[in-house]
């Protein structure tokens, strides 16, 4: 799956089901509704490159951080959708 596949399956997840959640969580929930077959490791590294590119919000709350969709997040998966 290409790069912005994997970016738009992610941020619809998170849009769809309103969460925050953590990396592990993420990507058993994309295994389970999403059918994905990338790996873990490759769901915490487009983690934080949509964190970089302010598309997610990385939220702290002691243990392992939470990840939630932003509004420009919200706003990329609609352009990505109607292309």
């Amino acid at each position: 799956m290409p790069k912005p596949e994997r970016k738009a399956v992610i941020l619809s997840y998170y849009r769809d089901n309103e969460v925050m959640l953590p990396v592990g969580m993420t990507h058993r929930q994309l295994v389970e509704f999403r059918d994905i077959t990338f790996s873990e490791r490759t769901t915490m590294r487009m983690l934080q490159e949509l964190v970089d590119d302010g598309l997610m919000q990385q939220i702290d709350r002691g243990g392992h951080p939470l990840y939630a969709i932003t509004d420009a997040g919200e706003a990329w998966l609609a352009d990505f959708q109607q292309s």
